[in-house]
């Protein structure tokens, strides 16, 4: 999904090739859910095949940031309640009662704990996505902001780098 349009891919059994890609403009000033029915007709065109995909939402529907724990709780729910403690002050939205996700990236450069990139979204945000695909029985087995997305494409550089994501109504920074 992005502001202006929903673009479907479906790929190959093995998932290593892109079978078929349609797209169709976003309609306007509806919710996510009013999107059911042009979401219905390129799904089908797509040759998507199966019963679960990946969604991947613009990125001012989540907070990306990058944390650095010194001492990380090998319990998730204690990670998960750090990065919430964390994070709390500089998020716009209600933290506690947020989607997280994150991944342990490795050391960091202090020597000291790990680094962490973390992405949060509003509950009822992805929950809204979930109940769009689970309404055509899909399960969204995975939503992702878009940058999160795009960061997969590309090998994370040995030296200090700026990533810009731009699009028509969005800039999103990355710092490595």
């Amino acid at each position: 999904f992005t502001s202006e349009q929903i673009i479907i891919a479906g790929v190959n059994a093995r998932r290593t090739k892109i079978e078929g890609r349609v797209a169709s403009p976003m309609p306007r000033g509806e919710n996510i859910a009013a999107t059911r029915p042009v979401l219905r007709e390129l799904v089908s065109r797509s040759g998507f095949k199966g019963s679960e995909i990946a969604v991947v939402v613009p990125d001012e529907m989540a907070r990306i940031s990058f944390l650095t724990a010194e001492k990380p709780s090998k319990n998730p729910d204690e990670q998960r309640t750090f990065i919430r403690w964390k994070l709390k002050k500089s998020i716009a939205f209600d933290v506690d009662n947020a989607q997280v996700a994150y991944n342990i990236i490795g050391p960091s450069r202090s020597g000291t704990g790990v680094d962490m990139i973390v992405a949060l979204s509003p509950r009822s945000i992805v929950q809204e996505y979930e109940k769009l695909f689970e309404s055509m029985d899909i399960h969204a087995g995975l939503v992702l902001p878009s940058t999160l997305a795009v960061l997969n494409l590309l090998d994370v550089p040995a030296a200090d780098m700026l990533f810009l994501k731009v699009s028509p109504d969005c800039m999103t920074t990355t710092v490595f």
